[in-house]
């Protein structure tokens, strides 16, 4: 019996917010944030999350540490592999997320696009 078809793969590309207390508001949800994304990865729903870095040389690369939890380093947004049923369910996935609710993500500049799907018996998706 062929395995079930998983859903499709999206991209979600969530810079933060530049304005004055994007990262206090970023670290008061991260814990609401970081369960949801457990529990979605549980689920199969989430193949891959992380924080990216703030570019070299811009402010955001060089919060005091005092603003900083040990251990943390700057972020200037998120990005995530995600399976959802469509491109609108992908879109209400990250609309629920505590960054989002929270206004740390930038809803101007936030992207969500879907994958290709692999070729027949590709398994590890990486296509050049």
């Amino acid at each position: 019996m062929p395995a079930p078809k998983r859903l499709p793969l999206f991209l979600a590309f969530c810079p933060d917010k530049t304005s004055p207390g994007t990262l206090e508001r970023r670290l008061s949800v991260r814990a609401q944030h970081l369960e949801l994304f457990a529990a979605d990865k549980a689920a199969g729903r989430m193949e891959f999350g992380r924080g990216f870095l703030p570019r070299p040389g811009s402010e955001m690369r060089t919060y005091p540490p005092a603003v900083l939890p040990p251990g943390t380093q700057p972020m200037a947004g998120s990005v995530m592999l995600l399976r959802a049923a469509s491109l609108d369910a992908a879109w209400a996935r990250l609309r629920r997320d505590p960054y989002w609710t929270a206004g740390v993500w930038d809803d101007t500049r936030v992207f969500v696009e879907e994958f290709v799907d692999p070729p027949p018996g590709v398994e590890c998706g990486y296509v050049l």
